[in-house]
This record gives C-alpha cells, structure tokens and sequence, in this order.
C-alpha cells in the first residue's frame, strides 16, 4: 500500500493552522516546517501528532525541502496553512495513488475563497493560483531558492489533474486579502532586493496596468461582481508594492553596511598599565 505524507510549512500562523491539520487524517503522516515561529503553531502541530521540524528556513525552498527529507512516505502532498482538504478531494487523492497511478505527479485545483464566498475568477500574479502540482513522489520535485512562489521542476511522468479542487481560504474577509497582500509583498520585496531587480515606478506601473487586465478581463474577474474588481486591484498593486518596499529593503541593507562599518573604524580605547 502506498504512504502519503501531507508537507505544511507555517510561519507564526497558528491562527489557521488548527483547521487545515484536522483535515489531513487521512494521510499516513503529516511533517510541519516551523520557520522561526514565536506561536503556539508548534504546539498545535503536535497535538494532531505531526513530525515538527523546527529552525530557520528564510528561504521557501529551503522549508519544503526539509519537510520533504522529513517525510518517510513515498508519496507527498505539499500543503500550505491556509489550505483545507475536504473528505472527497481526500479520497481522489488516496485512490490516485493507490489505484494503479498513471503519473509520477498531478496537479490540484484550487478553489479560492474570501470568508464563506468562492471566487473562481480572475486570480492573477502572486495572490493566489488556480491550479498547482501539489501531489508527487519523494524525491521528483525541486523548488529555486526564493521565499516567495519558488519555481519549480518536476521530474517523472505527469498524471495529469484531479477533479476535486483544494479549498483556499485567502482571506477571512477583505482585510484578511490585504494583510495577504502585505505579507506576500514583504517576501517578494526580499527576493526582488537579493537578485538586484529592484525597478523604477514607471515600469512597476506598466506591470501594475498589465496584470489588472488580466485578472480583471482575460482572467474574467468580471465575473466575480465586486470581489472580482477587488482581487483584480489587489493583483495589480502587487508588482508596484513589492519594488516600492524592495527598494526600502536596498537602503536598509546600504544602511546597515555603511553603520557597520563605521563602527569597525573607530578607534578602540586603550587603557593603558599605571605605574
């Protein structure tokens, strides 16, 4: 018989964690990466008898990469904290693996909502995804060393996607879209800043403009009433939010080396030996 072991990697979320663990008894195992957490998520990942890894992991990759040498099961569903697995999506899951699998790997839809109420369009750039490659076999997937949205390559045969779509709780309402909003542009301003890309307002406003038409009118936004010209917004303020704060992580670093080094330069006091 095939093992499953279920990945969730937090980060001081113990507010979300409780919900999305009660609904992965039907894996063999679940590991949970706590990343720097001061919370109780590691006290609560415990109760629901789950292997704890915790450290310091800044970067995204570096965290599923230990939640995945931590696993001891064949297969392994990536999932994040603010996810919930309903009871048949659990079952297609477990009968993808068990029942002759066609591939090494399957994709997951992935429903998104905000609060109680589902909006399925108009999802675009960094808020959330559609549909990801979140059931593979140990060993077959690897992530780039970013903290956000770490891209990844897929080894082995794809399965192709499951009916049953992952429930996403992106927000409790939508001052919980914008405080996501303001974590993920954190993440992406530390990246942007590591790689040397922070840009000028001109271009982040081209971005800005570009990703609003996608989420609102190819994406179909639209659709979704009020929700859907939210999401759309917040999609395109992104890109602009994420080089504005890069540009403020530059300086704090430039910052920081320069008072660094000020400090190496001064000269020590030296006390001398009395007669």
């Amino acid at each position: 018989m095939a093992k499953l072991t279920a990945i969730v990697c937090v980060q001081n979320q113990e507010t979300i964690l409780d919900a999305c663990l009660k609904k992965l008894s039907f894996c063999d195992e679940v590991v949970v990466v706590a990343d720097r957490c001061t919370d109780r998520s590691q006290e609560i990942a415990r109760r629901h008898g789950a292997v704890v890894i915790d450290g310091i992991f800044p970067l995204e990759s570096q965290r599923k990469l230990a939640g995945v040498e931590a696993a001891s099961s064949q297969w392994i569903l990536e999932v994040e904290p603010d996810d919930l697995i309903d009871a048949a999506v659990a079952w297609e899951i477990r009968a993808a693996i068990q029942m002759r699998p066609v591939g090494d790997w399957y994709d997951l839809p992935i429903d998104n909502y905000v609060g109680e109420t589902l909006v399925r369009e108009g999802w675009a750039g960094a808020l959330s995804a559609r549909r990801e490659a979140r059931l593979f076999k140990r060993g077959l997937k690897a992530w780039e060393p970013r903290r956000l949205n770490a891209p990844y390559v897929l080894a082995g045969a794809p399965g192709g996607s499951l009916k049953g779509a992952i429930r996403r709780v992106v927000g409790r309402d939508v001052g919980g879209l914008m405080e996501r909003l303001h974590r993920l542009t954190g993440l992406a301003a530390e990246d942007l800043a590591d790689a040397g890309r922070a840009k000028g307002l001109v271009s982040s406003l081209l971005a800005a403009a570009a990703t609003f038409i996608a989420a609102y009118v190819v994406r179909r936004g639209f659709r979704e009433g009020r929700l859907g010209f939210l999401v759309a917004g917040l999609s395109a303020m992104f890109p602009v939010l994420s080089q504005m704060r890069a540009a403020e992580v530059v300086q704090a670093r430039k910052a920081a080396v320069a008072a660094e080094e000020t400090r190496a330069a001064r000269p020590r006091n030296v006390v001398g030996l009395g007669r």
